[in-house]
């Protein structure tokens, strides 16, 4: 492999063998090079440069009551700039689009002019006029003004130099390049422009099955879609045609628009053009809006279902060979997350995936993409390791890992010989957690985005990360609890009147069972949550929301009649530390006897619960950083708690750190206040210790 070569399809084996060192000590010596804190150059947000029509061109913009055909202009139209907040105005256009035309646009350009930053003169646009014409068709439909494009509002002229510039224009540049993600997240219009167009009104019409999900249906009690009874193999399989032709546009095929169309999220608009003669039977579906001549879709709708009609056509039995491989190829391109994937798993190896099979024209470029769309506070300086001839697969890796990305490292990991033949994207689909267990106040995917480690270091022993260790102890049956439900004397901003109510049983029962301390530290959280307003429980500390949507969960489980286990801080100085945790014991996974036949018995002042195996749990929060004067940070709030086993040779090993091994993932409210943090260690996965050249 060559300096700076993509090894993004290269198994982790085989980078161990190029490179002569193992695994854990490339991404030590990766780790080793400058890290750079996420930046977002604010200015670049409050001074967002937009391009509008100029008022003497608007005339050229009216098109002919009931006219159908695309504009054809004479005279050029003139773009002046106008500068905006779009922290504040966030009712703009952001384009996305490629710079290189397709097969079905005409390259044509320089019917647009647009106006020098010094504002004294006009130039001709390099950008298709195409590009123009059916954005300005689109904005006049729907009576928007202001324009954002890479090509003219980032200034382009650099003197080319690579690594450090003292030049002002080029470091402009890229803080504007660092920072445009946000420019499309702001947006309340970000639209995508597709080359690829629908000709025929058969296409037209699978296109608005696909999208009402007339196709297919999904069974009740199961989660698995089908095709439906009226949808013939033949139009499951024109369908899927249509489809794979869709995403095989340029567009979908570069890690920039992936990026912008992610970041857009449910905003995001495709334009697909059609012919005129389309346009009634278009018009007539009410689903693709009023925009002449374009079909305009919701990117999460079209995303949506087309996974969801790649899903029916691969429950087929038996399966159709050409309907699963066009199915294979447009869920690679379009699989929408929130469907394929499990409510405990992560997003992060899905979207490194994405990223790593789209083109680019630096493939050290993924990892500035990577880092906006995964919002991590801590990226890599590709420059260095550029020049260093450092594994791209592996400093991508590295980044994931210092960022607090979770990986198996327990009884349960795969196999490491298995593991020999995969790459980075297809190592961490494999290995990273799947476990995770959102609050059911929570979206899923999105709170598992934020259950990443803190003030991670990679060690030569594992990944070293702070946050606080319990050692779990006496177990408190909820069925058990002898006394009654009572009403809550104060109302509560965001705990239900029951819910507060179960908390203030749990209360009870704890000082029943001399867990006074405990006791007192649940009742006074309560009495704060019952002072507080609406605002400032949207405006709080992260810790203090974190803690509220802990007690719902800890209300929900005494509820269901739930077994809970109490956590004392380990390493505390005194030998006789009060518990000051509580956690939410699945009885199934861990408890080891059956307190089903047992329901006249209580929860005893006995301090050991005979039978329990030792367990610990490891927490740990932070919340996001947000940066300071013109930096913003594109950070998350973090937090982590799991159960994990500490072996006893470990224990009883002088001067070393808790190696941790994890084991599932539990949900509990902990007080942890006046509790320093501790310094943990989780051993490497025993795969990546394998790979040894």
């Amino acid at each position: 492999m060559d300096k700076g070569v993509d090894d993004s399809k290269i198994p982790l084996s085989d980078i161990a063998q190029h490179h002569g060192k193992p695994i854990v000590s490339l991404l030590l010596d990766i780790q080793k090079t400058h890290q750079q804190p996420q930046r977002k150059y604010l200015h670049f947000i409050r001074q967002l440069e937009c391009l509008s029509v100029d008022e003497s061109s608007r005339e050229e913009l009216v098109r002919p009551v009931g006219s159908l055909k695309p504009r054809s202009w004479s005279q050029r139209i003139t773009l002046k700039r106008r500068k905006i907040d779009a922290f504040k105005e966030e009712n703009y256009v952001a384009l996305s689009y490629t710079w290189e035309g397709s097969d079905h646009e005409d390259q044509s350009s320089g019917k647009y002019e647009v106006q020098t930053r010094d504002e004294r003169q006009f130039f001709p646009s390099p950008v298709r006029d195409c590009v123009f014409d059916r954005l300005l068709s689109y904005m006049q439909a729907k009576d928007l003004s202001l324009l954002w494009i890479d090509r003219h509002c980032v200034k382009q002229k650099t003197c080319g130099k690579k690594g450090v510039c003292s030049h002002a224009r080029c470091n402009q540049k890229q803080d504007a390049i660092q920072t445009m993600d946000l420019v499309y997240k702001l947006s309340k219009h970000p639209v995508a422009l597709l080359g690829m167009p629908i000709e025929w009104q058969d296409e037209l019409d699978l296109l608005a099955k696909v999208l009402t999900g007339q196709l297919v249906y999904k069974p009740l009690g199961t989660s698995n879609f089908q095709l439906s009874q009226t949808t013939s193999q033949d139009e499951a399989s024109r369908a899927l045609a249509l489809l794979s032709r869709i995403t095989k546009d340029r567009w979908w095929t570069r890690a920039w628009t992936f990026q912008e169309n992610y970041r857009a999220g449910a905003n995001m608009t495709l334009l697909i053009r059609h012919p005129p003669f389309l346009e009634a039977q278009k018009r007539s579906y009410a689903l693709f809006s009023d925009v002449s001549c374009e079909i305009c879709i919701k990117s999460v709708d079209f995303c949506k279902t087309s996974t969801e009609l790649c899903l029916a056509v691969q429950a087929q039995t038996p399966r159709q060979p050409d309907a699963s491989c066009h199915a294979e190829q447009v869920l690679e391109v379009v699989g929408k997350y929130t469907v394929l994937l499990d409510r405990s798993e992560s997003m992060t190896p899905s979207v490194i995936t994405a990223i790593q099979r789209r083109g680019l024209g630096d493939a050290w470029d993924k990892l500035a993409i990577i880092a906006n769309c995964c919002q991590y506070a801590i990226r890599m300086d590709n420059l260095e390791l550029k020049r260093m001839s450092q594994s791209l697969s592996l400093s991508i890796l590295a980044m994931c890992l210092l960022n607090g990305e979770i990986l198996r490292n327990g009884v349960e990991e795969e196999d490491p010989t298995s593991m020999s033949d995969k790459t980075v994207s297809q190592y961490l689909k494999a290995q990273a957690f799947k476990e995770f267990c959102a609050p059911r106040s929570e979206r899923d995917l999105t709170f598992n985005k934020r259950c990443r480690f803190v003030e991670v270091q990679l060690k030569e022993s594992g990944i070293k990360t702070r946050g606080h260790l319990w050692k779990l102890g006496r177990i408190i049956h909820t069925a058990r609890f002898r006394l009654p439900l009572s009403g809550a004397e104060k109302p509560s901003c965001s705990l239900t009147p029951d819910k507060r109510g179960r908390l203030t049983q749990l209360v009870a029962e704890l000082r029943l069972v001399g867990e006074t301390s405990l006791a007192n530290q649940v009742e006074r959280f309560l009495n704060d949550d019952s002072t507080r307003s609406d605002e400032t429980f949207k405006s709080e500390a992260f810790s203090k929301r974190y803690m509220d949507i802990m007690a719902e969960e800890l209300a929900v489980a005494i509820e269901n009649g739930r077994s809970l286990r109490l956590g004392q801080i380990w390493g505390a100085l005194e030998p006789e530390v009060p518990c000051s945790a509580i956690f939410v014991w699945d009885s199934s996974c861990t408890e080891q006897r059956d307190i089903g036949d047992k329901p006249h018995e209580t929860n005893t002042r006995s301090k050991g619960d005979r039978g329990l195996q030792e367990a610990f749990v490891f927490t740990a929060t932070s919340p996001m950083e947000r940066g300071y004067q013109q930096h913003g940070t594109n950070d998350l709030d973090h937090h982590v708690s799991l159960e994990v086993s500490w072996p006893l040779s470990w224990r009883q090993a002088p001067n070393c750190l808790p190696r941790l091994y994890i084991k599932r993932w539990l949900l509990g409210l902990c007080f942890f206040y006046g509790f320093p943090k501790t310094d943990v260690i989780f051993p490497w996965p025993s795969a990546l210790q394998a790979f040894d050249p």
